[in-house]
């Protein structure tokens, strides 16, 4: 285990965002957060990464363990060229190559006593050196830029200049050439078209680390997770497998719970009996609660109907960007298609959501 979280509450004034929650994180694991917007999954973070502190409950990283954080919204913006605002990770690795260099150059006209003492100097810088990987740092720059999509040409680009997906994906290089052993992302994929958002995709899946991520986007989380939590009423629910497996089984209970509740009651006295005692709802109580059930259950249904659509549309849309159409009237309709699809997918949890706050009101 990576990352503990117990009994993690946080209130701002009156509104209880958090409420006892507790989850942990696997080495090597890659975990999305999901829920609606105000759920929680952003303070949480904040949480985690030491910007909020909680109202109670305890947050422990593994002893030795290192994490990065890419905030929403976190993508650099510096008057520095692509290659120098990666390789200002490696200052520390710089700095000691340049007192190696002074060293050997000191050397040259030291003392004999003077000497014995800059050796020693020279053989700490270059222990430290080398034990940092000093040698491999400007190649392992090269590799994560690559990786992220940049080609050499790009690396001269300054980085206020770029675009903000371009902007994420350095935020993203820095974050890997630290090599923490737990990376945070919330919401990476905000404003990003197809091509950057499966390079992000990809060079997620190639960290050897672990990875907790906040998105709606499903098809940025398809195989790229292997556990989802369920953000929401200020509680999280943890479930096994990739997002689809999440969204299968959250679509077949909520159908389960509602024929079930929707069955027709046993009109017995012990049941009557029972009824009377729990208070149990008026008749036009019963009716007003099934219309709420179902228009809940109607809202879930209609925008899972809109997402298929939508998804449909963007198909079409890359098998004409696979086929190297790629001018800007359809680049504008994928991205349209993106964010429709993503709106979609907010209205769907948001349904799930109020069909499950409502069957806690009338248990």
């Amino acid at each position: 285990m990576i990352l503990s979280c117990q009994n993690i509450s946080k209130a701002f004034i009156e509104n209880t965002v958090l409420n006892n929650i507790s989850f942990h994180i696997e080495d090597y694991e890659k975990a999305a957060l999901v829920g609606i917007n105000g759920a929680g999954k952003t303070t949480l973070l904040r949480i985690i990464v030491g910007e909020l502190s909680a109202d109670t409950g305890l947050v422990t990283l593994s002893k030795d363990k290192t994490l990065g954080y890419l905030a929403q919204n976190g993508a650099v913006d510096t008057a520095n060229t692509i290659y120098e605002e990666l390789l200002s990770v490696k200052q520390e690795l710089i700095d000691l190559e340049h007192q190696m260099r002074d060293c050997e150059e000191a050397m040259k006209h030291a003392s004999e006593a003077e000497l014995e003492q800059l050796m020693k100097r020279y053989s700490d810088f270059t222990h430290a050196f080398e034990t940092g990987d000093g040698y491999a740092y400007k190649s392992e720059i090269t590799g994560v830029l690559k990786g992220l999509g940049f080609t050499e040409e790009d690396f001269s680009k300054k980085v206020s200049t770029l675009s903000g997906g371009q902007k994420t994906r350095v935020a993203l290089g820095k974050l890997l050439l630290q090599k923490p052993d737990l990376i945070i992302l919330d919401e990476p994929t905000n404003h990003l078209d197809m091509k950057t958002k499966d390079i992000l995709k990809d060079a997620i899946k190639a960290f050897e680390g672990t990875v907790i991520v906040v998105s709606h986007d499903r098809e940025f989380l398809d195989g790229l997770v292997n556990k989802v939590y369920e953000f929401g009423s200020g509680k999280v629910i943890e479930n096994l497998g990739g997002i689809y497996d999440f969204l299968n089984r959250k679509r077949l209970t909520t159908l389960n719970d509602f024929n079930r509740k929707s069955a027709p009651q046993v009109n017995s006295e012990k049941i009557i009996d029972e009824a009377k005692e729990e208070r149990k709802l008026s008749y036009a109580e019963q009716k007003e609660r099934e219309r709420q059930l179902k228009k809940s259950l109607k809202a879930i249904k209609d925008a899972e109907e809109f997402i298929e659509k939508l998804d449909q549309e963007k198909a079409q849309v890359e098998e004409s960007l696979s086929a190297g159409e790629s001018s800007d009237e359809i680049l504008n309709k994928y991205a349209e298609l993106q964010r429709l699809s993503e709106e979609a997918m907010s209205r769907w949890e948001e349904a799930q959501m109020q069909y499950e706050t409502l069957n806690e009101q009338f248990k």
